[in-house]
């Protein structure tokens, strides 16, 4: 009665596997010794138990083993046919669960990866990989009103993983334009030396300047077919100075999902320029201000909040970048006149399905009060000072500062795609493309602000060397003029 009850049983079996789509595969292995077997818990007493009866059955029912199969060991065997819970040959019986494998996450639009370009969602650090980055290069760029610019730079970055921020970063540069125009400028950042998540920041420039442009104050007027760097609408420019500011962790948000992690820091800083500008003989200042004196000292305390949650520095694909400052001058700082500025920065991007796809986008504000020297009605204030409205970093198309005076807005649009990464020897380089839409309003008061939009934008290349050097080369076009220029880092 056993035998045919046994045989029905073992039929059933082998037909339900197959059913299921699971084959039935034996491993005979030697039975440890009582010692050396693990201790018995519930599920897996039982599971012993109706194994241990199946093997009587069929033994019973005179059922011939597998000595193919049990000739194989179960290291051997495909993953898919190796039992739960049985081990290799010599092996000690595993402990605990079997490891699982992440799920895997679903790619959207992956028709953008490019096959030479692969986008791992973290950065895998290569083993023997120093963490210090330098790169010298000829210096290079160009941008209109000051043409050609040739001479020498040395940037230098250390950071001890490749995901992580720079610890250090410092650049060195010189360089003489064609139009006589020079620019020597030295800067380093350190963050983290007192292991506080704390910035330090400190930048000293030298600028001759014999073709700074002057458009007027608040001139919105067009000038479409007109010579826009005649002697007409230049003057000459000195200054000399520097800056040292520090950024002290206020709060953090922990990293969510794929986002980064966000830290909310306090802004303070001294800064100190000193200009000469000298009006050329019929020339548009000249005319403006026949008698003024616009050479000027600007000693300035700043005070603020920033905001940083970017995925890196260099070239960021998620998060975001704010700052609020506030300048303070005046007789008490060393300046020849009492005035202020208000500045707010907005930078925001985003990654669109893939790594190497990205949305950048900013919106900046800047605010002047009391008596402000000429230099600054025609910058943009922040974390970093920027020529604007018009030239390489907002308002790409329009002339350097075609557009000044104490109120401006601004907002820029762009897309960047890296579809190239390159191995030079030891080094990356990444290759991508971008379009850019720039908008801006420039006015004296308030209530005249939205009457004129600035429109300009643009197509350009992007190099990014071992994840740390930007290099782009971007041609803007207005209404007005165009510009070809080329500059290392990004525009924000």
């Amino acid at each position: 009665m056993v035998t045919p009850l046994a045989t029905v049983l073992f039929i059933l079996t082998c037909f339900a596997a197959r059913a299921s789509g699971h084959s039935l595969t034996w491993v005979q292995e030697p039975v440890p010794k009582d010692s050396e077997l693990p201790p018995p818990t519930g599920p897996l007493k039982s599971d012993a138990a109706a194994g241990g009866a199946l093997e009587s059955d069929a033994a019973a029912a005179g059922a011939p083993e597998p000595a193919a199969a049990s000739a194989v060991p179960a290291a051997a065997l495909p993953p898919a046919t190796v039992p739960e819970g049985a081990r290799p040959e010599g092996g000690k019986p595993p402990v605990g669960p079997a490891p699982t494998l992440p799920p895997r996450e679903r790619v959207r639009w992956s028709w953008l990866t490019h096959p030479l370009s692969p986008t791992p969602s973290q950065y895998q650090i290569r083993k023997g990989k120093s963490p210090h980055r330098v790169l010298p290069l000829p210096s290079v760029r160009s941008q209109p009103g000051v043409g050609l610019m040739l001479g020498a730079n040395i940037s230098y970055a250390y950071r001890r993983h490749e995901g992580d921020p720079n610890r250090i970063y410092m650049i060195l540069e010189s360089r003489v334009s064609l139009k006589k125009v020079q620019d020597h400028s030295f800067f380093i950042r350190l963050r983290d030396l007192l292991r506080r998540e704390e910035v330090f920041e400190l930048g000293v420039l030298g600028y001759v300047d014999p073709v700074f442009p002057y458009f007027g104050i608040g001139n919105n007027n067009n000038l479409e077919g007109i010579d826009l760097q005649a002697r007409y609408y230049q003057a000459h420019l000195n200054t000399v100075g520097g800056s040292l500011t520090y950024q002290h962790p206020l709060w953090l948000l922990p990293a969510r999902g794929d986002k980064p992690p966000g830290l909310l820091r306090s802004y303070a800083g001294l800064a100190y320029y000193a200009d000469r500008v000298r009006a050329y003989d019929n020339s548009l200042l000249l005319a403006e201000h026949p008698a003024a004196d616009l050479n000027a000292r600007r000693g300035l305390i700043r005070l603020g909040l920033t905001w940083d949650r970017r995925d890196n520095e260099w070239s960021p694909g998620k998060g975001s970048l704010f700052d609020v400052i506030v300048d303070n001058a005046g007789p008490w700082t060393g300046s020849t006149d009492a005035w202020g500025r208000f500045s707010a920065n907005f930078r925001t991007y985003w990654t669109l399905g893939v790594d190497k796809l990205v949305l950048a986008h900013r919106l900046s504000f800047d605010a002047l009060w009391g008596d402000a020297p000429l230099v600054p009605l025609g910058e943009f204030g922040g974390l970093l000072t920027t020529d604007g409205l018009g030239g390489a970093a907002a308002g790409r198309g329009w002339m350097r500062r075609r557009y000044i005076g104490r109120l401006k807005a601004f907002g820029s649009l762009e897309l960047r795609f890296e579809p190239l990464e390159l191995k030079v020897r030891r080094h990356t380089l990444g290759i991508g493309l971008k379009g850019f839409v720039d908008l801006g309003v420039v006015a004296d008061r308030m209530q005249d602000l939205p009457k004129h939009w600035h429109v300009s934008g643009g197509t350009g290349l992007q190099v990014i060397w071992d994840r740390f050097a930007v290099l782009r080369l971007d041609a803007g076009f207005s209404r007005e003029s165009f510009g070809i220029y080329f500059i290392n880092e990004h525009a924000f």
